[in-house]
C-alpha cells in the first residue's frame, strides 16, 4: 500500500516539475481544439507561435499523465469526465443565466461521454496511453493542413483560403 501511495505522490511531483518547466506557455497542454488558432494557443508549449509534432506528443504524454490520476496506466471513464468537468466548470461559468449553464454543461458532459467511447478503441472501459496518442495524432494532422509536421500561422492561413472558398472541415481557423 506504502509503495503504491509513494509511486502516486512522485508521478504526480515528476508531472509539476515538468509542467512547471513549460510554464513559459499559456498553460499545461490541453484536449486538442478544432480550431487552429486556439489549438497553437493551447498546445504551444515552448510559447513559439508554432507547434511541433514532438511538441505536441510531449503536451499529450504529459497530460495523460495528469489525468491518470491513480497511475494505472489507462483514464478510466471517471478520470476522463472528471477531467473534462472540471475545465468546462471553468468555461461555462462565464453563462449568466443559470438554466442555459445547465443545459451546455449536460449536453457537454454528455458529448465526453460519447469521445470516452470512441476514444477506448479497444472496449476495454479504459484509454490507454496509444488510445489518447493515436487521438491527439488525427487532430494534429487535421490543424497541420500542409503537412509539414508543424502547425503554425501559415496553417491558419490555408483553413482561412479554404473556408472562404466554401470547403468543409472538421478543424476551423
Amino acid at each position: 500500500m506504502i509503495t503504491r501511495i509513494s509511486r502516486i505522490a512522485f508521478k504526480h511531483s515528476v508531472l509539476a516539475t515538468l509542467l512547471g518547466l513549460s510554464a513559459l506557455s499559456a498553460g499545461s497542454a490541453l484536449a486538442a481544439s478544432h480550431s487552429s488558432t486556439t489549438f497553437i494557443a493551447e498546445q504551444d508549449i515552448n510559447g513559439d507561435g508554432k507547434v511541433l509534432l514532438s511538441e505536441f506528443k510531449l503536451g499529450r504524454q504529459l497530460e495523460f499523465v495528469r489525468i491518470d490520476f491513480n497511475a494505472d496506466g489507462g483514464l478510466s471513464e471517471a478520470e476522463y469526465l472528471g477531467e473534462f468537468e472540471g475545465r468546462l466548470m471553468q468555461r461555462i461559468a462565464k453563462i449568466a443565466d443559470p438554466e442555459k449553464r445547465r443545459e451546455e454543461q449536460q449536453r457537454q458532459m454528455r458529448q465526453a461521454k460519447v469521445r470516452f467511447g470512441v476514444l477506448d478503441t479497444d472496449k476495454n472501459g479504459s484509454i490507454s496511453l496509444e488510445e489518447f496518442m493515436a487521438a491527439g495524432q488525427r487532430m494534429f494532422d487535421l490543424h497541420d493542413r500542409n503537412k509539414d509536421g508543424v502547425v503554425d500561422e501559415i496553417d491558419v492561413k490555408q483553413a482561412e483560403e479554404d473556408q472562404k472558398a466554401g470547403k468543409t472541415s472538421f478543424v476551423s481557423p
